[in-house]
């Protein structure tokens, strides 16, 4: 088993004993938020017990009510990367929720290597990969790395950027706030070699809708 594999079976099974323990953080009146998570002493204490290197991992609290509760029935995680001031998917990567509250994971160094993905709730625990090949070698690059640090509302089916990354041979970047991932050309205007984007939509739609809507036209039957 690979290391990064090894190290995404073992964030799984913390996340789960976190939310048996705690529950996952957001949840307040009913509002559908996503926030960075907020590790308790415990569960960086587990984390350490299981060998997780926690530098590695953007962990999110999401609550999003119930399935039958505002219509959330899904979850799509999508890897972007900059092309022509536009952002144009590489990979992506959907679930089904049924639960009010979860959490994610995203474990990457250099998104180009690829990313692996954990989802865990009280009813689902995966853990997926999302693949961030490009052509070309970026090991020489520099990477600058751009994360959301606040809670923020989800609003169905919009995405909701969680991490921005910079991978550049120039001597200087310029790291923009996640929230500038709705105006791409300010990033495009740097011409920077790569940039790519990782979101998160939660949707109304079923798993299989999403699907399709995401095909290209002439991939739909």
């Amino acid at each position: 088993m690979g290391i990064k594999r090894y190290c995404a079976l073992l964030l799984s099974g913390l996340l789960a004993l976190a939310l048996c323990g705690c529950g996952a953080g957001p949840v307040k009146g009913g509002a559908k938020t996503i926030a960075p998570a907020e590790l308790t002493p415990e569960e960086s204490a587990l984390a350490q017990l299981l060998n997780v290197k926690l530098d590695g991992y953007r962990i999110f609290d999401f609550a999003v009510g119930k399935a039958g509760d505002g219509g959330v029935k899904s979850v799509q995680i999508t890897l972007y990367e900059l092309k022509d001031g536009e952002w144009s998917p590489v990979s992506q990567n959907r679930r089904a929720l049924s639960d009010p509250e979860g959490r994610l994971a995203l474990g990457f160094s250099k998104i180009p290597e690829g990313v692996e993905l954990t989802f865990q709730s009280e009813s689902l625990s995966s853990t997926l990969s999302l693949d961030g090949a490009v052509g070309g070698s970026v090991s020489s690059m520099t990477f600058a790395t751009s994360v959301l640090t606040e809670s923020v509302p989800i609003e169905v089916d919009k995405e909701v950027p969680l991490v921005v990354q910079i991978a550049t041979t120039k001597n200087e970047i310029r790291s923009y706030d996640v929230k500038y991932f709705d105006m791409p050309r300010e990033y495009d205007k740097h011409d920077y070699e790569h940039v790519y984007a990782i979101t998160a939509l939660f949707s109304e739609k079923s798993v299989f809708e999403l699907a399709e809507s995401a095909a290209p036209e002439g991939d739909k039957n």
